[in-house]
């Protein structure tokens, strides 16, 4: 097969799902390596596919706002409490789509979370531990947004109650 047509068969594969496949998955289904597919999609994003990356491999950028409203929320807290965040965004029936914090020597820093589940979170929080990983938002002494996708804004704004009650958003003073 041809890289060409494999790069095509990627992006047929990204547009068929909403949830994220891995290198691994892609490589075994076209007969390559991980690392193959991994610089395939480098060059697909540089000729202007909209892929993103996960934890849990790529998307389609298209895949993550499939619901009718977004919105951005901002928060404050510490890694003790990020599970318990994310578990009321999701049991209010929200997406977090991505984490954005403010860098003060590279602007803001953009990184794709894509979680829909308990179970996402619990790979989220389960890297975080194995990996002795930092958040993002210890650059910005707890203070991040998210993007949030929804069916619509009254989910959202329920959303921003349910996280304010938690003191989780981040209030204007």
């Amino acid at each position: 097969m041809k890289a060409n047509e494999r790069r095509q068969k990627i992006l047929d594969s990204l547009s068929q799902v909403t949830d994220p496949i891995s290198a691994s998955r892609l490589a075994k289904d076209l007969g390559v390596s991980r690392q193959v597919i991994v610089g395939d999609v480098a060059l697909l994003r540089a000729n202007g596919s909209d892929i993103i990356s996960t934890p849990r491999g790529y998307v389609l950028t298209q895949s993550l706002y499939s619901s009718q409203f977004i919105g951005k929320i901002a928060c404050k807290h510490d890694l003790s409490t990020t599970q318990q965040e994310l578990d009321t965004i999701i049991s209010k029936g929200g997406i977090v789509v991505d984490v954005e914090v403010e860098h003060p020597v590279y602007g803001m820093l953009t990184a794709p979370l894509n979680i829909k589940t308990e179970e996402d979170i619990v790979n989220f929080m389960g890297k975080i531990e194995t990996l002795h990983a930092s958040l993002l938002s210890t650059l910005t002494q707890g203070i991040h947004v998210h993007t949030i996708s929804c069916q619509n804004k009254e989910i959202f704004d329920d959303i921003k109650m349910s996280l304010s009650q938690e003191g989780f958003l981040l209030e204007e003073r």
